[in-house]
Formats: C-alpha cells, structure tokens, sequence
C-alpha cells in the first residue's frame, strides 16, 4: 500500500477526531445539542402518546454501559419492586412534561449538562460523588458552576462521609445533603466455593502460587487505548505498589475494562505478569473477582470506589488508600487494609501486612460489614429520605392550587 495514501488518511482521521472532542468541549453546543435532544423526545413521547404515564421519579444517567448507569438500574428496580410499580424509570434525557417529577441527575455533570434547559416546576435531585478544586482545571470550573446552580437543587446525594464534609466546606447546607453509600449486589457478588475459585483461576492459566492481584477501575484519560493515565485513579502509584510486592511473590495482575494502556505498558516494563480482559457484560465481572487473592485500590480521588464494595462482597482482602468511602467500610487490619497517604511504600506494606492475617476471618468481617451497602437497603434510603420526601411536597403543593 501507498504509505502516502495511508499517511492523509490518519490525517482525515485525527482531524475528525480533533473536530469531534473540540465539540464536545464547547458548552454552547453541548446545550444546544442536548436542548434539540429534549425538543425530539417530548415530541417522539407525545406522538406515542407516554405523557400520561405514571412515573413520577425520572433517573437521568449517561448512555456509557458503566457504574453510574448501572446505580440508576438497581435502585430504579428495587423501588418498583418494593415500594410503587412503575413510579421510576431510568432514562438520559430528562422527561419534562406538565406531570410534576422528581428528577434524579447521576452526577453534578449531566446536571449542569441539562440544569438551563429545565423548568422550575420540577424537584431536581443531583448525585454528587467526588471531586475537588485542585484535580483539575476543568473540575474547578464545574465544581464552581455547580455551587452556583445550588438553589435550583432540592437535594444533593453524596456517598462519603468525606464527600459530604468537602461539600459543607464549599457553603451547601447540610440540611440540603443527604447521606447514601453506593450500593453492589450482594447476591451476585458473593464468596466463591473452592471449587469456582479454582475453576476461574485454571480457565485464566493462573498458577496455584501465583499472587493474583486485581484492578478492575478505568484509568486511562479517554476511551481509547488509555496510554495516557487518569492520575486521579492512582495508576502510577499502582504500579510502583506492585512492583514492591512482586519481590516477595511471583504476581500476576488481573485487568478489566477499557483504556488500561498506560498501566499495561507500565507492568511490561517491569516484567509483571498481566491480563486484561474486556467484559460484554458488567454482571461477568465477578467471576474475575473470585480469581483474586489481593484488590488494591491506588486513587488519589474517589467518589466509591464500586470495586471497593465489590471485593468486600466476594471475599477478596483489599488495600486501600482513604478515598471515598474508604474511611466508612474500612477497618485496618479487622475487614481490610486502609493507607492515609499515596505512596506505593506503604500500600506495598500493608498489602503484605493484610496477606499475611488471618485471611478467613478478614473476609468474613468484609462480607458482614458491606451488607449495608445492599441495593435494596440503598434503594430504600433513596426512597424514604429523598424521593417521597419530593413527591409529598409536590402533592402538597398541587392540593393548594
């Protein structure tokens, strides 16, 4: 082939991909483009005549198949099940007709993506999971337009005891934030018989002394190949941690998900053993769980983390820095590893630390202690403190019209 010919078309290429990223980057557009969203769904949902549903609580999640949608699943479905059938649908255009609803934006993100567009008549309700000043230029900027936007909000959910101290920091009323751990589903994700242990472990050519170490969060800038390393998620500081532990034992690293180039790379580099495996399913991933022997959580910033949960729920020892709800779950050296700093030393320390107790006891105590995270228990806090509390204050005030 003509290496000229090949060389224009990365070029069309790259100048496509630099056109589309700069028009996601432009605000302007990103409302128009979401208003023209809103404009065709209520004219799409007014020929199919579903204005006159019943659902009255409206979850706005991101079309990407990751954690955020997948919270709006289980708690959608746990509320319908337990509380009123089909009062909550799951959706990522909010759905603004003449019902009065509570809507539910999944991050501080999408609202402030759609929070122009939106009518007063509504009660909005904004997850707010992590974020600080100094992560980014970007994040500052989006942190402060969401502190502006507060008084449209009625409430704001966050998971941390952390998360909820940084926000009353910021000037939101404590009053205004509500307290609700992330959820996992602690049916599917359970501590594995000897006998699955060894059957996933064999089907992924592990051997019997091999330390498995798992990472199973996205930490690569991107959805491509990730080469470039989202240093919020610590990938750097994993690495260098695991590097430290593989003088003591022969490691082998377990990958999931997109965009782990940078960390791949980084593991080759030093001679570390590793697969990556990509998942058509989210629910697959627990089998890969029930492989590990270790789950190392290297963030420098969290909102969860999900597999923090996760692990706790399957049965794998985990070490952790104090992000997120780290400082909530944790117990040092009683149901898992917890670091107050960022440096691979100590996490590498600690994990041998953890590795080296009494492993069937640590594990019991994890499984005990993250029962509270079940997504009936989470869906019902969401139900009892955030969304009947709405629907009885919009039905209040539609009685005195």
């Amino acid at each position: 082939m003509d290496t000229s010919l090949r060389s224009d078309k990365n070029i069309y290429i790259i100048t496509i991909k630099n056109l589309v990223n700069k028009l996601k980057r432009n605000k302007t557009l990103r409302l128009f483009r979401n208003f023209l969203r809103l404009i065709f769904n209520l004219y799409i949902k007014s020929l199919l005549k579903k204005n006159k549903n019943n659902n009255s609580i409206n979850f706005i999640v991101e079309k990407a198949n990751w954690a955020i949608r997948w919270d709006g699943i289980y708690i959608t479905k746990s509320i319908n099940r337990n509380f009123q059938n089909d009062i909550s649908i799951i959706s990522s255009i909010p759905e603004i007709n003449s019902n009065k609803k509570v809507i539910h934006f999944a991050s501080q993100y999408m609202w402030l993506d759609w929070e122009k567009l939106l009518p007063k008549r509504h009660k909005y309700i904004v997850s707010f999971f992590h974020g600080k000043h100094d992560d980014s230029p970007e994040v500052k900027e989006s942190i402060e337009n969401f502190l502006k936007t507060q008084d449209k909000i009625y409430k704001v959910i966050t998971a941390a005891n952390l998360i909820q101290d940084r926000l009353i920091s910021w000037g939101i009323p404590k009053e205004k934030i509500v307290l609700i751990h992330t959820g996992v589903d602690t049916k599917l994700f359970n501590i594995p018989t000897v006998y699955k242990r060894n059957k996933i472990r064999k089907k992924l050519g592990l051997k019997d002394n091999d330390l498995v170490i798992g990472s199973f969060q996205k930490d690569g800038i991107g959805w491509s190949e990730g080469e470039n390393p989202k240093l919020i998620k610590g990938p750097d500081i994993f690495v260098k941690t695991v590097e430290l532990i593989s003088k003591n034992f022969p490691v082998t690293v377990i990958l999931t998900g997109p965009a782990r180039g940078y960390i791949k790379k980084e593991l080759y580099k030093r001679n570390i053993k590793f697969k990556h495996i990509f998942l058509d399913h989210y629910e697959d991933i627990v089998n890969y769980y029930h492989a590990l022997d270790l789950y190392i959580v290297s963030s420098r910033e969290e909102g969860g983390p999900k597999p923090m949960i996760e692990a706790m729920a399957c049965g794998v020892p985990l070490v952790t820095t104090n992000v997120g709800m780290a400082d909530d779950f944790i117990r040092d050296k009683i149901n898992g590893g917890l670091v107050n700093s960022f440096d691979p030393n100590e996490l590498a320390k600690k994990s041998m630390d953890i590795l080296n107790l009494e492993k069937e006891k640590l594990i019991q105590q994890a499984r005990k202690d993250v029962l509270k995270a079940d997504w009936d228990i989470v869906a019902k806090l969401h139900w009892e403190s955030v969304y009947k509390p709405a629907l009885d204050s919009l039905n209040q005030y539609k009685n005195k019209l």
